[in-house]
């Protein structure tokens, strides 16, 4: 790995050319450095927007090959299809099938995480407790709120009970016996 003359490190393409993406992205770190703290805000706010919308495709897509199992003739399941596949991390794969199956069931989910109302990590914990009853209440609650206050919120729909009191004896402590120490022999005993 090569040292550029700023202390980076640079990484070259198998033809030694520095690659489009690299060449983009050291433009567009260039062209950071030079715009206003508004512009840089304005931007992160639209990148992150677009970010969103494409995550809730991305879901809707994997919904709907789970639906065709389109799969099938490359994995074992979606699941693997994911990760072998398309290279997803496995906590990736895991919450974007949860949001996905979830999709279907509920499509408000893909809107919500297209506008930024829900992210993947909260949507991945209500599936279970949504109902068409409910859905919208519980929905309107869970907008905008963080996966800590999401788990809350769904512990006070459906609260685990108590966990039973219980005694038990405990068991009794054996005291050891210790061996008698042994008679040494001394000089005068030799």
């Amino acid at each position: 790995e090569a040292i550029s003359s700023d202390g980076r490190p640079t990484h070259a393409n198998s033809g030694g050319k520095k690659s489009r993406v690299y060449n983009a992205i050291m433009k567009n770190e260039h062209d950071l450095k030079t715009i206003s703290d508004d512009d840089l805000l304005r931007r992160l706010s639209e990148l992150l927007k677009k970010s969103r919308s494409v995550e809730a495709e991305i879901v809707s897509h994997l919904a709907e090959v789970d639906a065709r199992r389109l799969y099938a003739p490359h994995a074992s399941s979606l699941f693997s299809y994911s990760t072998q596949v398309l290279h997803m991390s496995e906590y990736e794969a895991l919450l974007r099938m949860r949001v996905a199956r979830a999709s279907r069931k509920h499509p408000i989910l893909l809107e919500m995480l297209a506008d930024g109302r829900l992210h993947l990590s909260g949507i991945a914990i209500l599936p279970r407790h949504i109902t068409v009853a409910n859905r919208e209440s519980l929905l309107d609650r869970a907008a905008h709120k963080s996966k800590r206050q999401i788990e809350e919120l769904v512990a006070e729909l459906a609260p685990k009970p108590d966990v039973p009191a219980r005694m038990r004896k405990l068991p009794v402590k054996r005291e050891k016996e210790v061996p008698a120490p042994k008679a040494q022999l001394g000089p005068e005993r030799v």
